[in-house]
């Protein structure tokens, strides 16, 4: 029951804008002791899912730029494999490491945003 309501309050920040995503991948990591790569999988299939439903929305509110959009789940999907790829064989702690930094810059620059 914790996880859906941690799942539920996730999904809100995330539709807020709040880095929902990087959210759960902590706590799968930290509280429910999952793999960093398969808690960054459960991330992206999260991602799917989020923007697929915001991609739906966009299609009935506005035209899309079909050509822009192709091209880029193209070079994303390339990018992606390459990405998993360079993870499975570098050092997990070097990934989660390298995880946290991202997570740090990132919430740096969003506060140098505002």
């Amino acid at each position: 029951m914790i996880d859906f309501i941690v799942g539920f309050f996730v999904a809100v920040l995330s539709g807020l804008g709040i880095g929902g995503g990087g959210l759960l991948v902590i706590w799968q990591v930290l509280v429910r002791g999952v793999e960093q790569l398969e808690a960054q999988g459960v991330n992206l299939v999260y991602f799917l899912f989020s923007s697929g439903a915001a991609m739906l929305v966009h299609m009935t509110k506005r035209r899309l730029p079909w050509r822009l959009i192709g091209a880029l789940v193209l070079v994303g999907a390339i990018g992606a494999l390459a990405g998993s790829a360079l993870a499975r064989a570098a050092d997990p702690g070097v990934v989660r490491k390298c995880f946290g930094w991202l997570l740090v810059a990132s919430g740096v620059m969003a506060i140098g945003k505002k």
